[in-house]
């Protein structure tokens, strides 16, 4: 058995271990990620209050607490079949637009931005985000600045940075100032102009990996909600596309269930999950599934980058990091148009009351549907809860990528280039395994080489605290 210590940060939330099956020739037959941590949240949550949702699953995760915050309000508001001011809707719009924008910039640029500027063959002290404030300081600093814009445009809405508080059922509890409003206004025209100017940099570097580019392709059905053809974030059907673009269905949130079927896996704690049922009907979600479910944003601009995105086959899982990009375009304007146009001085909030019943809420999250679904008694507490986060949709497509990108390295001798790009594999899809942010350190990685059912060799990370 041999053992290999990587030293850069894997840049994936949670931990891992990713088993790869050979042939008797070597070959990669199957590829697979095993998730090794309980979540248990759903238990968790069984005896609590109806109405205090949205602040405590706010805090299941710290990479995507305004989507849980949001999907759980939205759950509440279905089931309850109110309608809240137009105002209060426009506001969480505009909190939810700042948190897309900050994951996609930390996805696209701090977590695969080392495997694209810096490559996936590069040394391990040239392959992490402090190495590329050396290579490209400007850039960098750009980056940092379009997380700021958006972490910050969290906390003037949601009233927090990190764990938003402000979506309450049946509205907003507090609205910005209008100085306020004006400067996130003004951020979203200055984070438009910087995704402007860091694409080009971004996409000439991707292009080094277009060899990646076959072994990660990706035959697997898009699903993400859809108005008309518009991306949609909430209060819109899911639609699934074939893979010649014609509808294969679409449904509302609360016949998810009847669509979206989990499946419990003997070696992991994450559920897959596939359309009907029907193992041949394998899903993926997140930002280029809504590229290909949809034909346009909301916005000019988006939509004209959207065309232009979706003018060649867009088939391989490196496509989700452009996707990232267009739809980054989209969140600065959506901020500087709200803040700067659309919100008017009427009331954010309508009286609600919790009753028995069950309440299910579907949203985008940054990285995929995202699903909520409570059901609450007499007293208006929850009796049985069941969440379904993003990258249990994508739980197939990771392993297929990592089975193509690993039958493509593994005749080399670089166990350190088949470890990190495994890793890439999954950091295409913006994997948050354990729902829980890792900022610093190691995380473990072990990859498992099997044939017959035999170990061949392991290559592992230990992990290390900063």
């Amino acid at each position: 058995m041999k053992k290999i210590v990587v030293d850069p940060v894997t840049r994936i939330e949670g931990h891992a271990r990713i088993v790869l099956d050979t042939d008797d020739a070597g070959r990669v037959v199957k590829g697979h990620l095993q998730v090794l941590e309980i979540r248990g949240f759903e238990k968790l949550l069984e005896g609590m209050e109806l109405f205090k949702m949205p602040l405590i699953t706010g805090r299941i995760c710290g990479v995507c607490p305004a989507a849980h915050h949001v999907a759980s309000v939205n759950a509440i508001e279905t089931g309850l079949g109110a309608k809240i001011p137009r105002d209060a809707e426009l506001l969480r719009e505009l909190m939810y637009m700042g948190h897309i924008l900050h994951s996609h910039a930390l996805s696209t640029f701090v977590l695969t931005g080392p495997d694209v500027l810096g490559g996936i063959g590069a040394k391990p002290e040239q392959r992490n985000v402090f190495a590329l404030l050396k290579l490209e300081p400007e850039a960098i600093r750009k980056v940092l600045r379009l997380r700021s814009i958006g972490q910050k445009t969290v906390e003037i809405v949601g009233g927090r940075g990190v764990h938003p508080v402000t979506s309450i059922p049946g509205g907003l509890a507090s609205r910005p100032t209008k100085e306020e409003l004006a400067s996130i206004a003004a951020w979203g025209g200055e984070a438009a102009g910087i995704i402007e100017e860091l694409t080009p940099l971004f996409m000439a570097r991707l292009a080094d990996l277009d060899e990646l580019r076959g072994p990660a392709a990706l035959d697997f059905l898009p699903a993400a909600l859809s108005d008309g053809g518009k991306v949609a974030y909430w209060n819109a059907p899911c639609v699934v596309r074939n893979r010649d673009g014609s509808q294969e269905r679409s449904f509302t949130a609360r016949e998810y269930a009847d669509n979206l079927v989990e499946h419990v896996l003997d070696d992991s704690y994450m559920k897959s999950i596939t359309l009907g049922g029907n193992p041949e009907k394998n899903l993926f979600v997140g930002p280029l599934a809504r590229m290909l479910v949809n034909e346009g944003f909301s916005t000019p601009k988006a939509t004209a980058l959207l065309g232009a995105f979706r003018s060649r086959p867009r088939n391989s899982t490196l496509d989700n990091l452009e996707a990232r990009l267009v739809e980054s375009v989209h969140t600065a304007e959506r901020m500087a148009t709200i803040a700067g146009s659309e919100l008017g001085d009427g009331p954010i909030r309508v009286e609600l009351h919790p009753g028995p019943g069950r309440y299910i809420g579907m949203v985008e999250a940054p990285r995929g549907i995202l699903i909520h679904d409570y059901t609450a008694d007499d007293a208006g507490r929850i009796s049985a809860a069941n969440l379904i986060v993003a990258t249990q949709g994508n739980y197939d497509a990771i392993d297929k990528s990592i089975t193509g990108i690993a039958e493509h390295l593994i005749g080399g001798k670089d166990d350190e280039k088949l470890m990190n790009g495994v890793e890439f594999a999954l950091r295409c899809y913006d994997p948050c395994l354990a729902c829980a942010t890792h900022a610093a350190g190691r995380m473990p990685l072990e990859i498992e080489i099997r044939h017959r059912g035999g170990l061949v060799r392991s290559v592992t990370r230990r992990e290390e605290r900063a």
